[in-house]
């Protein structure tokens, strides 16, 4: 029954895990800090629901450190998705989290226990079959369309009024100033991806650690050993970052930061989806272990976000791509049955 509901648990997450930009993905989110801070009130009030169901257990602040990891490492979100596009970024920063995820409760990483799988080679096999559909998946070529003015601009891209000028272009212009001009601007996009690309891995690795500290807690016997009971106590640790950052960001900013109402209502699904999905995520920890449920619950939302980026929003089109995607999907869901089966399958 364990594996049932933890699969179950498994499905939700993903379905969500790969939802949650979706609402905010058509506005424009600007640095990204007043979105999260909207997501986080959202988070918080999933968290306080999820709270009194579960009879008001007691509170753990070590279980906010964990929330605040999180916190950090979805702070580059925005800028990244921006960046590298939709798909693209969820599933670079996946495969990390997947990797830290699922080393940490196999290896029994940050002082919790080892999990190790009844199946380990096929566990190893599944895994990596996720990590080259992940690497597949790299090779895709993705055009980030952005929500608003501003992020577009800083792709480098020309504003819209601009090359829509009724202006004509001076003959004299010199030409080759105009050809520097644009390797310029090519140079700046491709530098601009490739600290996207680093952005996501360290995002990555942050996602990874967020459930150490309860796992901690659980294993040392200083805590509930239900991980819906420490929801509300990661949640919390999540807003009170999400909320210091937003702050921080406003004195940098000298009381002029970046707000766009359009973001509220989005920004606020997008936390009940995050919300939900995390939520689901403790249950699948309890009933399948850290070193099957990572693999899992981090690579499918890719591969729903691609479906998102490929059906609605268009970022990734042309023959090339759709192969590309067809095969990392495919790998990438035989990795995450393999993962999944290895919880009991023995031979």
């Amino acid at each position: 029954m364990s594996l049932v509901v933890g699969l179950a648990a498994c499905g939700v997450s993903a379905g969500l895990f790969g939802s949650m930009f979706v609402p905010v993905r058509k506005y424009d989110a600007g640095d990204g800090f007043f979105a999260q801070w909207v997501m986080s009130t959202a988070i918080l009030f999933v968290g306080f629901v999820m709270h009194a169901i579960k009879g008001f257990p007691a509170f753990y602040p070590l279980a906010m450190i964990g929330g605040a990891c999180w916190t950090i490492g979805n702070a580059c979100a925005i800028p990244i998705i921006n960046r590298l596009g939709m798909a693209m970024g969820i599933l670079i920063w996946n495969t990390a989290n997947c990797l830290t995820g699922w080393a940490s409760g196999r290896f029994g990483l940050f002082g919790t226990i080892a999990r190790p799988p009844a199946n380990e080679p096929l566990n190893y096999a599944g895994l990596l079959c996720v990590i080259v559909g992940g690497v597949i998946f790299s090779r895709l070529d993705s055009k980030p369309k952005n929500g608003g003015r501003k992020a577009s601009l800083e792709m480098g891209d020309i504003p819209e009024k601009e090359a829509l000028n009724d202006t004509p272009k001076e003959f004299d212009e010199d030409e080759s100033a105009e050809m520097a001009k644009q390797d310029t601007t090519i140079a700046a996009g491709s530098k601009d991806r490739i600290f996207a690309f680093i952005l996501s891995l360290i995002s990555g690795v942050l996602y990874g650690v967020t459930f150490a500290p309860v796992n901690y807690m659980i294993d040392q016997g200083i805590g509930s050993k239900d991980g819906l009971d420490y929801v509300f106590s990661h949640y919390f640790g999540i807003f009170l970052t999400s909320t210091a950052l937003f702050l921080g960001y406003c004195i940098y900013k000298r009381n002029d930061p970046w707000i766009n109402p359009q973001i509220v209502l989005p920004g606020y699904v997008s936390g009940l989806f995050w919300g939900i999905a995390q939520s689901s995520f403790f249950v699948a920890n309890d009933n399948l272990s850290q070193a099957v449920s990572f693999p899992i619950i981090t690579m499918l939302p890719g591969c729903i976000a691609s479906a998102w980026s490929i059906l609605y929003f268009r970022e990734i089109t042309g023959h090339r791509n759709f192969i590309i995607l067809a095969v990392a999907m495919t790998i990438t869901l035989c990795g995450a049955a393999m993962v999944g089966l290895s919880k009991t399958l023995s031979f």
